[in-house]
């Protein structure tokens, strides 16, 4: 059978008198007529890919272009190239049947499932192997390949100026658009390929969250159901039977649209579905929450979530829109998939999505370890002076302990661990006996208060947040008074003890002006070391949580509790012990990590070639006064004593203020708190403060806050 010829594509003389007779011989609509001419079906599909990003370079290009009499004012540049092209395919049937021709060859020869049910979301490969992929997606040239629709998306829209131009076509534009680009007459219609990938895109996301939520690990925290009853179970079944109702109607020739209320009916049942996985996950949060969080689980969850957002959007397409609701709605998934492949190589947005619920939980159970650190009454400001002072005598130990382990010369390794022995284990007795090491609190008691922010967001009254507020300065100021006030003394005990022993003090004249000037905050690098060593309280009070969330999440308590070994030392032994790990487990390893920061960074700045150190104000101060022991009391007259005193203070400040800004800020953002609650906590602190600053300092008589809205501080997370 003889084929017609096909009609005779327009020089660009005729197609520009034709186009704009006002313009014909405009530089943009000669680009036009090229980018136009070059889209041949019977070309490669390599050359039909390069056809269309030339016409698509056009439509980006933001040179100017004549006006259009359908234009808005001020429209941009990309919009009116827009409005051209359409104004071109209606005078020229030759070249909108050519483009709307090698369109539908593309799209026939891609392969669309990445574009709908890959691109912008996690895989089920864990978070390790997603981090490592995009790390590697990062760095490495990405190979071109043509029958990749979502590569070819990519390209056509390739940032976030082409994103925002087409935020600005109108519904109306695209309808017209997509008309013109679809001809009845040899059954032409590109968009319905494209609808087909989405709907085999539908059954994948489908599918992928049944295998997801069914997993042994999200099962074991999901509500008991029989496994025919889950909605994870249900839910491929449910969008297969969707997808065959539209197949159905579009097959046979029918409209879909007449048969809305199966349509309507199976969507219903679809969404419901999906609601009803989400209810599963969040009960899986809440039991998380009881039981402690693992990154597998979340990234888990993760992935069911982001899944269930895309599958809800793929679902919106097939609705029984009328034709602009069609339009706005593939606008809006268009762009979302669009802003998805640009963030899909930052490593950030994994991690931030995947961390987030592990951070919160590990900043809630610092938050919990630092409350028995807050004081409301006058006889828990003077418990936290007596505990405190216990934490001075015990620090003075360490700290001649520390001198004798750097005077044995060991090799630095072995000096290094011994150090951090020395200073774990003293912190590790200080826990058993109930003292107190001041600079452990601001970490700890950082993240408390960002939970009771939390808690009083929303809350036009903020006089308890204050007042809590208050509590944790002076109850601060409370344990540095007791660690410096003790140590002090201590340490000249220490060194009278020393001297009746041996005839001598317990540093000699040149370690002792060496620790002075090693003290001074602008002869050494005291200021840099003491921040240092702020971050280093600031990591160990991580650690601290981390620990005791593993613990929890590993239910180690009921295991040791329900351990064998208790048939040889007894129930109750074994229950002891478990109680006993429950409650120190936090004490344990954040005393552990700031031993073996304080003891290790030394070590490691040599090995690396860095001037690192730590300043620790307790310890400095022992260090101080027995140096002073040393030099005689006619020193405390000298310059260089009055520097090192003055670092102290220095150290004492950056020690306290580092740890404490950096626990809040990270449990801030973990607790999702509005910058606009911690400004207007910034101003009602600032106006007590001027009002009544002594409360900052030592407690009233009767400290009434927890009264005025109930507790201020965030109960501890249940134990399982």
């Amino acid at each position: 059978m003889h084929q017609a010829e096909p009609e005779a594509l327009p020089d660009f003389d005729t197609f520009g008198r034709a186009v704009a007779p006002n313009a014909a011989r405009h530089r943009a609509l000669k680009q036009l007529h090229t980018a136009l001419t070059r889209c041949r079906v019977n070309d490669p599909l390599a050359a039909r890919v390069d056809a269309l990003e030339e016409l698509f370079r056009w439509l980006r290009s933001r040179r100017g272009v004549p006006r259009i009499e359908t234009s808005e004012p001020r429209e941009c540049p990309e919009l009116l190239r827009l409005r051209w092209l359409v104004r071109a395919l209606e005078v020229s049937p030759a070249l909108r049947l050519q483009l709307a021709e090698t369109v539908a060859a593309v799209l026939r020869e891609s392969v669309g499932g990445g574009l709908f049910g890959r691109l912008g979301l996690p895989t089920d490969r864990g978070f390790l192997a997603e981090t490592i992929d995009r790390i590697s997606r990062g760095f490495l040239p990405e190979p071109r390949d043509e029958q990749d629709l979502a590569q070819l998306v990519g390209r056509l829209w390739p940032n976030m100026a082409a994103l925002r131009a087409l935020g600005q076509v109108s519904p109306e534009l695209l309808v017209a658009l997509k008309g013109l680009l679809q001809n009845p007459g040899k059954a032409l219609n590109p968009w319905a390929l494209l609808l087909e990938n989405l709907t085999d895109a539908c059954s994948l996301l489908s599918l992928r969250i049944s295998a997801v939520g069914l997993s042994d690990v999200m099962r074991a925290r999901s509500p008991r159901v029989r496994l025919a009853e889950s909605p994870f179970y249900r839910l491929p079944r449910s969008v297969d039977a969707l997808l065959e109702v539209v197949r159905r109607y579009q097959t046979s020739g029918a409209d879909v649209h007449q048969n809305a209320l199966l349509l309507r009916a199976q969507m219903d049942d679809c969404h419901e579905l999906t609601q009803r996985c989400r209810d599963v996950t969040t009960a899986v949060v809440t039991n998380l929450e009881q039981f402690g969080v693992s990154v597998d689980v979340v990234y888990r969850l993760e992935l069911i979530e982001r899944n269930l957002d895309r599958l809800s959007r793929l679902l919106r397409q097939l609705e029984p829109y009328s034709e602009l609701g069609h339009a706005a709605e593939a606008k809006a998934l268009l762009l979302e998939l669009l802003t998805l492949r640009l963030r899909d190589r930052k490593l950030s947005d994994i991690v931030r999505g995947n961390l987030h619920l592990l951070a919160r939980k590990i900043i809630e159970r610092a938050g919990s370890t630092g409350e028995h650190y807050i004081t409301a009454s006058r006889g828990e400001y003077f418990k936290m002076l007596l505990s405190a002072g216990g934490g001075g005598v015990l620090t003075a130990g360490t700290t001649a302990l520390k001198f004798l382990i750097g005077w044995a010369h060991f090799a630095p390794f072995a000096e290094g661990m011994l150090s951090a022995c020395n200073y774990a284990g003293s912190f590790i007795v200080m826990q058993l006996l109930g003292f107190t090491l001041a600079t452990k609190q601001p970490s700890m008691t950082a993240a408390a208060l960002a939970g009771t922010l939390r808690d009083s967001a929303h809350h036009p009254d903020l006089s308890a947040l204050v007042a809590m507020i208050a509590r944790i300065t002076r109850s601060q100021l409370a344990a540095a008074i007791g660690n410096i006030g003790m140590v002090i003394p201590a340490a000249f005990a220490l060194d009278y003890f020393w001297r009746a022993q041996y005839g001598n003090s317990f540093l000699d004249a040149e370690t002792a002006q060496y620790v002075l000037l090693s003290l001074h905050p602008t002869q050494s690098g005291t200021i840099f070391y003491a921040a240092l060593t702020g971050v280093l309280l600031w990591w160990s009070s991580i650690a601290a949580g981390w620990l005791e969330n593993w613990t929890v999440y590993r239910r180690l308590p009921e295991a040791i509790a329900e351990h064998r070994f208790g048939r040889l030392l007894g129930r109750r032994s074994m229950h002891f012990l478990a109680r006993f790990l429950q409650r120190n487990i936090a004490g344990f390893g954040g005393n552990g990590t700031l031993g073996f920061l304080l003891g290790m960074t030394p070590v490691m700045g040599k090995f690396f070639g860095l001037p690192l150190d730590v300043r620790h104000v307790t310890l400095s101060a022992g260090a101080l006064t027995l140096s002073v022991c040393s030099l005689g009391f006619g020193a405390l007259r000298t310059p260089q004593v009055h520097g090192a005193a003055l670092g102290i203070a220095v150290i004492g400040c950056l020690n306290f203020g580092v740890s404490f800004l950096l626990a809040l800020a990270v449990a801030l953002r973990a607790r999702e708190a509005k910058r606009s609650d911690r400004l207007r906590l910034v101003r009602s602190v600032l106006a007590t403060f001027v009002r009544s600053p002594f409360q900052f300092f030592v407690p009233p008589a009767l400290d009434a806050s927890a009264k005025v809205h109930g507790p201020v501080s965030i109960p501890p997370p249940p134990r399982p």
